[in-house]
């Protein structure tokens, strides 16, 4: 019996993947991966190096509506793309643009 992860189908699906406009994770649930097998793959697969190109916009803060409430315990960040990012307000400004910036890149 041969494995249905084999590299020709999952480059196909990563190609599909990168052309549908799902998220990863929702992708890879329609087509019954584990999300991890998926990422895995698309990072073995990936044709560009995954370093920041120079016509990559650098990661720009949104604005963001904080909870009313002042003993809140979270804060909302709304991106352009429409992801939510859930952060404490303990939260470095680093650890923020780091996870800004990783939510923006692909795969």
């Amino acid at each position: 019996m041969t494995s249905k992860r084999t590299p020709v189908r999952m480059a196909r699906l990563v190609a599909q993947w990168r052309t549908s406009g799902e998220s990863r994770a929702g992708f890879a649930r329609r087509h019954h991966l584990h999300a991890w097998t998926f990422w895995y793959w698309c990072r073995k697969l990936s044709a560009e190096p995954r370093t920041e190109s120079d016509d990559t916009p650098p990661a720009a803060f949104v604005p963001v509506r904080i909870a009313v409430e002042p003993d809140a315990a979270v804060i909302e960040i709304v991106l352009s793309g429409g992801e939510r990012l859930h952060v404490r307000p303990s939260a470095s400004a680093d650890l923020v643009r780091a996870v800004v910036t990783a939510l923006r890149s692909s795969c």
